[in-house]
C-alpha cells in the first residue's frame, strides 16, 4: 500500500500561486518591514505540521471502465461486462487510449490542515491567503509522490503511467468526483466529502485519474496549449507558467 509523503513543498510552485517571480521587491528584505518570504515559510510549516495524509486508491481494467469517446486504438469498454465507473470527455479518453488499467485515487491533507485554514480565515486574512496557497502546493506535492512510488512499482514489470489528470481539467466534468469518491469510499477510507456543488471536504483534497500501458509515452494532456484560459492568462503575459 503506497504512503505519499509531502518530500518538499516547492518555494517557487508557492510564488508563482501567489503570482510572484522569485526575484519580486515584495520578497526582498527591507529595513523594519515583515518579509513576505519570512510570512511563507511560517505558513508552509504550519501547513506541513498540520498535514495527516490519508490516500486511497484502485487500479481498474479499462474493461471496467465505460469510456464515451474512446478512440478507435483504445482499450475501450468490454460490453460484457458492466462497467464499476463511466467517465465522459474527450479529455480522459485520448489520456486512457492504448492503456490495459486506469488507476483512480483520492488523497486529502486531512481535517486537521481544514481546521488551520478556517481559523486563520477568522484573525488574519493575509496569512490565510498564503496559508492557503501552501497547502495548494502540499496536496500537489503529496500526490506527486503517490505517483512517483507507484512508477516505482509498476517500473519492474514494464508497465508505465501516464500522467495525473482530475475531474475539472479539460472537458473532463467536475461532476466526476462523486462516482471516484463513491467507488473509492473515500469518506470512510479517507474522510473526503463532497458538497451538493462537487466541491470536496476538506478542500485540500485531489482526485485524479491515470493510465497504465505497457510502454513509456510522452504525457498528453496538460501545459499552456490545452488551457482554456491560454488567451487571458497573467502568468502567459509576464513569461511565466502556472505548472512545474
Amino acid at each position: 500500500m503506497i504512503k505519499p509523503e509531502i518530500r518538499q513543498i516547492n518555494t517557487d510552485t508557492i510564488y508563482r500561486y501567489l503570482g510572484l517571480q522569485s526575484g519580486s521587491p515584495l520578497l526582498r528584505e527591507e529595513a523594519g518591514d515583515l518579509r513576505l518570504a519570512d510570512q511563507i515559510e511560517r505558513c508552509r510549516q504550519t501547513v506541513l505540521e498540520a498535514s495527516k495524509i490519508r490516500c486511497v486508491y484502485r487500479i481498474l481494467p479499462m474493461s471496467l471502465i465505460g469510456l464515451d469517446s474512446a478512440g478507435p486504438d483504445s482499450a475501450g469498454h468490454d460490453p460484457s461486462k458492466s462497467p464499476e465507473i463511466c467517465l465522459h470527455g474527450r479529455d480522459i479518453a485520448r489520456l486512457l487510449e492504448g492503456c490495459d488499467e486506469a488507476v483512480l485515487m483520492a488523497l486529502t491533507l486531512g481535517v486537521e490542515v481544514e481546521k488551520v485554514l478556517m481559523r486563520t480565515e477568522v484573525t488574519d486574512m493575509s496569512d490565510a491567503l498564503v496559508m492557503d496557497v501552501c497547502a495548494s502546493s502540499a496536496v500537489e506535492a503529496a500526490a506527486d509522490d503517490f505517483e512517483l512510488q507507484l512508477s516505482g512499482e509498476l517500473l519492474p514489470e514494464s508497465r508505465f503511467l501516464t500522467n495525473r489528470f482530475s475531474p475539472g481539467y479539460g472537458d473532463f466534468e467536475l461532476s466526476h468526483q462523486r462516482p471516484i469518491l463513491e467507488l473509492l469510499n473515500a469518506s470512510r477510507a479517507a474522510g473526503i466529502t463532497l458538497t451538493p456543488t462537487s466541491l470536496m471536504v476538506p478542500r485540500k483534497s485531489v482526485t485524479a485519474v491515470m493510465g497504465i500501458c505497457r510502454r513509456s509515452r510522452e504525457k498528453v494532456l496538460g501545459g499552456c496549449a490545452r488551457c482554456p484560459l491560454m488567451s487571458k492568462c497573467s502568468y502567459r503575459s509576464h513569461n511565466l507558467r502556472c505548472f512545474i
